[in-house]
């Protein structure tokens, strides 16, 4: 058993390797390879693993620790300033999504398979939107904060809902019953975290093995908690890592278990294409078209309009709504525990995988490439455009005049940021992060938040009257965009723009810009100046005066890596 086992792991793992390096030369997301090698190992092809029971126990076992790694870097401090704003964006939309998808489900199922539906796609993808905002450093910005709030709420809302549909057909007094279970896991892993786990965790602090080796411990006694009270691990092993999140230990635990996570991402996402056993054109594929209609068309414009309720700019609800255009992890394990309660056949369960399947490898285009998209829908989302709220945080002490506009107030934007205050220059900072804004503004340096494609935030730089533009951002359709917004308002302005690719250099000149920061050019051509005009021991001494200088600006939390 265990040597089959073991087998079976190191075939997963070939396979994934092997379609992820060809995913990786054309150029796609590897969940596809991994989704695809799981379906060319799994019974639809070639059938190296059948044992389903052992697929759904890898795929349970891959989701639980996937979760615990993403609960453990939810720290719940960070939403307080937009807790309220997120908390009810995310019960009115898994309650507006819900509802409108049961409404349309119930055209084809019953009605239990249509609650049961509508949950499915009303959940989102802790694991996979946190990886990709992660791997695309958004998790800081507003929108990222936006899209982990409402996660982190439907991941709440989801212990609740499958507390409700174990009593689902039964007697009122037994889903109530279910329901007071659902409450008090929740209940029972606040406080156990927080007078008990943490006293533990001092006691091992001072040995970072026994540190890891019991919150590993943690997530299973979670774990078995939640099985005991009906549940999946799923949900304990996810409770645990928020429980430990707020945890002093919890940077250090991190750094433990996040080797943990590249292989069990890849073994959940194998696992989820093994899981389709069969596939039928008849029906079933009309069926798919319309639950993806659903999930990538309805939810996100659910989600953008509430957002939109709350002042947010047009930027923030079409990432925030974009990001979470995907079914959820969790919502994997409510169609399993369907089955189990015998509410749901197999064959919805084997859709509602396919959705997963399509879904999560769609997501990672779309959080990938949000920009551009973005930018197709931007003649039309403009016009609905409005002033966004600002959480009073910005700092504007007067219209400016004659003034410098600097677009991203990270990395290269310090350094601009700190020699135009040693030159008591006027210049207003414009980021779309509001805790890098908050700290410039407490520096008392000019500043606003917001995204500058929107033309009311360009308008409160007073860009019509500055006399230059840098844009720090290397982004080349925001870029292109934002030079076009700022030509038109003030032809006599100079620009100066950066970028990472030669192409778009070119391009960006051929638009108008006055002079285009291309990094790796730059930096290759001062490394040249240094090997023209110094000897080693000068290399040396300069080398010495950058360290110190880039420790620093760490220091100070001037550079953001």
């Amino acid at each position: 058993m265990i040597s089959s086992l073991l087998v079976d792991i190191g075939m997963i793992i070939l396979f994934a390797a092997v379609l992820a390096l060809v995913t990786k030369l054309l150029k796609q997301p590897l969940v596809l390879g991994y989704v695809v090698a799981g379906v060319l190992m799994g019974p639809l092809v070639f059938g190296f693993v059948t044992n389903l029971d052992l697929i759904k126990q890898l795929a349970e076992l891959g989701i639980a620790f996937l979760l615990f790694i993403v609960g453990l870097e939810l720290d719940l401090s960070k939403f307080k300033q937009l807790g309220w704003v997120v908390a009810v964006v995310g019960f009115l939309q898994v309650f507006l999504v819900t509802l409108f998808s049961t409404l349309i489900a119930s055209l084809w199922l019953n009605t239990i398979e249509s609650v049961y539906v509508g949950l499915i796609i009303a959940f989102s993808s802790t694991m996979l939107v946190v990886k990709l905002l992660e791997d695309k450093s958004e998790l800081q910005t507003l929108h990222g904060k936006i899209v982990l709030g409402v996660l982190l709420v439907q991941d709440l809302l989801v212990v609740l809902a499958l507390s409700l549909l174990q009593g689902l057909g039964s007697s009122s007094l037994f889903a109530l019953f279910s329901l007071l279970k659902g409450l008090a896991l929740i209940l029972i892993s606040y406080l156990v975290g927080r007078y008990i786990f943490n006293y533990v965790l001092r006691i091992c602090a001072s040995l970072p093995e026994l540190l890891f080796v019991v919150a590993l411990a943690i997530s299973f006694v979670y774990a078995a908690l939640a099985y005991y009270l009906g549940f999946s691990i799923v949900i304990g092993a996810f409770i645990a890592g928020v429980a430990l999140a707020s945890s002093p230990y919890s940077l250090e635990i991190t750094g433990r278990v996040i080797s943990l996570k590249d292989f069990f991402l890849v073994i959940f996402f194998a696992s989820l294409g093994m899981q389709i056993t069969s596939f039928r054109l008849d029906g079933t594929l009309n069926l798919i078209f319309i639950l993806l209609f659903l999930v990538i068309i309805i939810k996100p414009f659910i989600i953008f309009w509430l957002l939109k309720l709350f002042k947010q700019s047009n930027r923030t609800c079409f990432s925030s709504s974009l990001s979470l255009a995907q079914i959820s992890e969790f919502s994997l394990v409510l169609a399993g525990s369907g089955v189990v309660l015998g509410h749901l056949n197999q064959n919805i369960f084997t859709l509602v995988v396919i959705l997963g399947a399509i879904t999560f490898t769609l997501t990672s285009y779309l959080i990938k490439y949000d920009r551009n998209i973005y930018s197709l829908f931007y003649p039309l989302l403009k016009r609905i455009e409005t002033n966004p709220k600002n959480f009073n945080i910005e700092k504007l002490d007067r219209e400016m005049n004659n003034h410098i506009i600097i677009i991203g107030a990270h990395r290269m934007a310090s350094k601009i940021i700190e020699t135009l205050k040693e030159k008591k220059k006027d210049f207003v900072v414009l980021d779309f992060n509001p805790e890098r804004v908050k700290e410039l503004a407490k520096e008392g340096i000019n500043c606003i938040y917001g995204d500058y494609g929107n033309i009311h935030v360009l308008e409160s730089l007073n860009i019509k009257k500055a006399r230059m533009l840098i844009s720090t951002v290397p982004n080349i359709h925001d870029n292109m965009r934002l030079i076009k917004i700022a030509k038109f308002a003030n032809k006599n302005l100079i620009t100066i723009i950066n970028t990472h690719n030669a192409m778009d250099a070119l391009m960006l000149y051929r638009e108008g810009v006055d002079f285009v920061i291309f990094p790796e050019y730059l930096a290759g051509q001062k490394v040249a100046d240094y090997l023209t005009h110094l000897d080693a021991k000068e290399i040396k001494k300069w080398g010495k005066h950058y360290r110190i200088k880039l420790v620093e600006e760490i220091r100070n939390n001037r550079l953001f890596m």
